[in-house]
């Protein structure tokens, strides 16, 4: 039914009152060309103390602006309303932030028109305002403002007008410099989503100027190297020309994206989730809102690559600017260091320095040399202290652009997911014809060979932009979407999701679906029909099979023989490779890590889309609406292996001295690794069909541990900062995923970490050059770490648990190993006093004791089955590990004697373990009738490099440990005697420690 006419009445004078309310005194709506005329500044000069938080009275009309985009796209308002809307904001839109070109002129000589992107050659086009054609001749009397310039016109493009940033924030009317700027992207907003035919509007169309107007913002070299010299006012109003700007072209980039598919493309209205009452259902085209599908899409790209250049601009002024700060923001107070001047007293101690050195000292008594002597050093002091008071100013400098620049970037108006779409254009596909880039399951990437470039700052931009967005969506986050726009930290301005005005959705079912997507959306739980919703559309639109003609072009190219390589370009292809690659590698992480995709039956139908396109760049396939089976685990892993292939490829076809690049490209492969686990997992808690599927998945661990095995021989760059992080981490990969772990573990021990105290600093081992003094701990920790999880391991396994006395002595065998290279690698610390560490000693004494736990938890039982079958084997190797326990009651000693705090945190542990040991032995030695083989022996206390202790010392721990009870005093004091007691070490006590028989 007809709104009222009396309602409609009541309404705009509401909407009228309410944004009447939100303006500072003396503004009212509607009121055109003559806003503001109370509030002109005096004189052409703008106080400091307007800036900074200036921008913030804007922030009231921005959010009422919001809330009316909000309630027009959750369908709350009645079509009057929506026209009236519309016809005012379009008004208010030209009146405030549009300027118009003659239509027929005569250029004056030296007047500057519309700069392309392509062509920097002047183009015919001259403001009708005086004002703006003063700021771009260079003749404005406004001193506050800089030199204009209309920038970023698309080539070829008649614009008819342009977009008035630089006179509103150089003007001395302070709604326009303060208020206005900030309502600029909200009220376009607005008007877009009255104009958009999803929402009911006419068509984008109406508004299609705006995607090709060029902007008149502050010339380019205003904002390079001459910035620093301009004055503060001068340095705001450039640096907010682009923060706006930036924003503004964020804004209509956002708008125009959802003209931007071709008929065959993505439905973004969402039909398969359900439109809401403020919606036209149906699949919306660029023809349907008025554009040809190809000249948008090259619009939009060419306004990517203008984004790409503002953003860069702001950066630069931002950093500069200390007077700029974002809407909502107050100024951030730089430092006081790096306001002082020691230029002064530079001179002085200049010229005090030049007198002494040319002092004559024949001439001076011994007591007046001395004091120059002392003076020269003091002077000499000075100096060391003024460059290094320089060096701290110099990096404080820099810590606070960087926080300059984070504030401003965090503060601009977000890019849309749906820009990630952008990815499957033609005009940013690296084959040229996206169309033709189908893999078909094909690994040859015979269609890559003649690639000469791949990536760039808008694909960077994008894949960035992706990667957040596969993120947000897929980390099944709760919305607080209203939440965030009233904090003013909302990062997607037109998604609905918590959109308050919003009416009740009517969702499409299963049974009336037209296609695959539509069954799969229709099928899935409501709170994750969003994010699979985002990923329909991202199917759809190409966007996956973009990363894997990425993955394949980077792969080739920087593996392949790559045709016209220059070595002058090489450098610099290789930089943008690398930049790629990371940012592809990011994205594959967030979709394969994601549990949202692997754990129900509709998202592994997703995920299996997705990777036929990542894997096989297919994009047909998912559109064509073909009917296809669930896919099983063994086709999913073929299309995960693809994948992995070409990441491996990227970081080890080729040589890279980029550690970190090579880490992110082993976190993307343990990424599928971990994907496939889960898929395995889920195929198994179902019905298992094809189990002779699994025969043909690719090796995942084996290919992780051979990427590792090769990055941690390979030779890196000198600078290059290994750690627990990298190096630790492929060591990690490497040994738990060797074919053979103990083999692994020896040759590490042996051939490696023997090596260690042999070496040059700064030298590694010759076949792990990544295992030096510096790495020493890495690799230590991990061998220590490896060996006690091989043992847990072994109990875990079948051969662990065999009541075969035959097969028993395999598992016997491996424990002798362990326990073999458990001392080699604790006399290395006893051997090597360099070596031996405070984190060493801590890695020694937490996972030596875990060892001896899981010993006596696991291997005693199993000696008691066997012991009557293999009585020897087995007490060899508790005299093994009896010996090799020295060194952990060395360690507690040497712990107390140190008062080291972190040894002290894991002694307790480590005395309980000890203990137990002792008890154990003894019980399964009695019950099997070998009491003899143990005895209790009064022993001498050592060191950690087996040195004794003198008798003052020891006695002076004893009385520091008479307090302790009997057991703790028998567990963490008494010592076992060996063959020949050369080893023996502990603090003197009565009770003593139990030793096997050698005999």
């Amino acid at each position: 039914a007809a709104l009222p006419a009396r309602h409609v009445k009541e309404i705009r004078d509401m909407i009228e009152s309410a944004y009447s309310h939100c303006k500072p005194a003396g503004v009212s709506l509607g009121a055109g060309g003559g806003l503001g005329a109370n509030n002109m500044s005096n004189g052409n000069h703008m106080s400091t103390s307007s800036m900074g938080s200036a921008f913030s009275d804007g922030s009231a009309m921005a959010f009422m602006l919001d809330e009316l985009c909000h309630a027009v796209r959750g369908g709350r308002l009645a079509a009057p309303i929506r026209e009236w809307l519309d016809e005012l904001f379009q008004s208010e839109f030209e009146n405030y932030y549009v300027g118009d070109f003659e239509e027929e002129s005569d250029v004056p000589q030296g007047t500057k028109g519309a700069v392309g992107n392509d062509d920097d050659a002047a183009l015919d086009q001259i403001p009708t305002s005086s004002q703006d054609l003063a700021l771009l001749n260079g003749t404005s009397t406004n001193k506050i403002a800089p030199p204009g310039e209309l920038r970023f016109s698309i080539a070829g493009a008649e614009s008819v007008v342009y977009v008035k940033l630089l006179p509103l924030l150089s003007s001395h009317d302070r709604t326009q410099r303060e208020l206005l700027p900030v309502q600029l992207c909200p009220m376009f907003r607005l008007m877009s989503t009255l104009s958009n035919v999803r929402f009911g509007g006419k068509g984008l169309s109406e508004i299609d100027a705006m995607l090709e107007c060029p902007l008149l913002l502050p010339t380019l070299e205003s904002g390079g190297m001459e910035f620093e010299e301009l004055s503060s006012v001068k340095q705001s109003v450039i640096t907010s020309s682009y923060f706006f700007g930036t924003c503004w072209v964020r804004r209509f980039i956002n708008s125009f994206m959802y003209a931007a598919y071709d008929e065959g493309g993505a439905s973004v209205a969402g039909s398969a989730v359900g439109a809401t009452a403020g919606q036209v259902t149906g699949t919306f085209t660029p023809s349907s809102q008025g554009f040809n599908c190809e000249e948008v899409q090259k619009k939009i790209v060419a306004r990517l690559r203008v984004l790409v250049k503002l953003e860069e601009e702001l950066r630069f002024t931002s950093s500069k600017c200390f007077v700029f700060a974002p809407p909502g923001l107050d100024l951030l107070p730089a430092p006081k260091e790096l306001y002082d001047n020691d230029d002064y007293s530079n001179n002085n101690e200049e010229n005090e320095t030049n007198s002494m050195n040319t002092a004559d000292t024949k001439s001076m008594s011994k007591e007046d040399k001395k004091a120059l002597a002392t003076a020269k050093k003091m002077a000499t002091k000075r100096a060391k202290d003024k460059v290094k008071s320089k060096v701290k100013r110099l990096k404080m400098k820099q810590k606070h652009e960087e926080q300059l620049v984070t504030r401003s970037s965090g503060a601009l108006r977000p890019l849309d997911p749906q820009v990630c779409v952008a990815l499957g254009f033609a005009e940013l596909s690296v084959v040229g014809n996206a169309g033709d880039t189908q893999g078909g399951g094909s690994q040859g990437l015979s269609q890559f060979q003649q690639v000469t470039t791949c990536g760039g700052p808008v694909t960077t931009l994008l894949l960035k932009l992706l990667q957040k967005a596969l993120s947000d969506a897929l980390s099944e986050k709760k919305g607080m979407a209203f939440k965030a726009r009233m904090e003013g930290n909302n990062r997607e301005e037109d998604v609905d999701n918590d959109n308050p005005y919003m009416m009740a959705k009517e969702h499409a079912s299963a049974n009336n679906a037209t296609n695959f997507a539509d069954i799969a959306l229709a099928s899935c739980e409501e709170s994750s029909k969003k994010s699979f919703a985002l990923l329909d559309s991202f199917l759809k639109g190409g966007v996956f099979a973009s990363l894997y003609e990425h993955l394949a072009a980077v792969a080739e190219l920087r593996c392949g023989a790559g045709p016209n390589k220059s070595n002058d370009d090489d450098a610099k292809m290789e930089g943008q490779l690398v930049e790629t690659a990371r940012c592809l590698f990011s994205c594959v992480e967030s979709l394969i890590s994601s549990e949202l995709l692997t754990r129900s039956a509709t998202g592994r139908v997703f995920l299996a889309s997705i990777l036929k396109q990542v894997a096989e760049g297919d994009r047909d396939d998912y559109g064509s609406g073909n009917k296809r089976r669930r896919p099983t685990t063994a086709t999913m892993n073929k299309l995960l292996g693809y994948v992995m292939d070409n990441v491996n490829e990227i970081i080890t076809g080729a040589y890279t001295g980029d550690l970190d690049f090579a880490m992110d490209g082993v976190n993307c492969m343990q990424a599928i690794e971990n994907c496939s686990k889960r898929i395995s997992d889920a195929a198994a808690v179902e019905a298992k069909k094809n189990e002779g599927g699994e025969e043909d998945a690719p090796s995942f661990p084996t290919k992780l541990s051979e990427v590792a095995d090769k990055l941690l021989r390979q030779n890196w760059p000198d600078d290059t900062k290994m750690n627990k992080g990298n190096v630790g981490k492929l060591l990690s990969l490497f040994v738990e995923h060797s074919p053979s772990r103990m083999e692994t573990l020896s040759r590490l021990v042996n051939d490696v970490l023997q090596e260690v105290p042999h070496l040059d600093k700064g030298k590694g081992v010759a076949v792990f050059p990544t295992c030096s003094h510096q790495t020493f701990g890495s690799y230590y920790s991990t061998v220590l770490e490896y060996l006690w999880k091989e043992l847990v391991h072994l109990f875990d396994s079948p051969l662990g648990k065999t009541k075969d006395h035959t097969a028993a002595s395999r598992a016997m065998e491996l424990m002798q190993q362990m326990i073999g290279l458990l001392q080699s690698l604790f006399g290395l610390t006893k051997e090597h006093d360099a070596l031996a560490k405070k984190s060493i000693l801590l890695q020694q004494l937490k996972f030596g004791s875990r060892f001896i736990e899981t010993f006596v938890l696991k291997a005693i039982p199993f000696f008691q089955v066997h012991f009557q079958h293999h009585e020897e084997t087995i007490l060899d190797i508790i005299r093994l590990l009896q010996k090799w326990s020295h060194q952990l009651y060395h360690i507690i000693s040497h712990g107390k004697r140190e008062k080291d705090a972190n040894l002290a945190k894991e002694a307790p542990r480590a005395k309980k373990a000890l203990e137990m040991f002792i008890h154990k032995v003894k019980a399964m030695l009695k019950k099997n009738r070998c009491m003899t083989a143990m005895w209790t022996k009064t022993l001498k206390a050592k060191d950690i490099d087996g040195t004794t202790l003198k008798e003052e010392k020891e006695s002076e721990e004893n009385d520091e440990e008479e307090g302790d009870s009997a057991n703790e005093d028998e567990a963490d004091d008494a010592e076992e005697d060996g063959d020949d007691g050369s080893d023996d070490s502990a603090d003197t006590s009565s009770a003593g420690e139990y030793e096997t028989d050698d005999d």
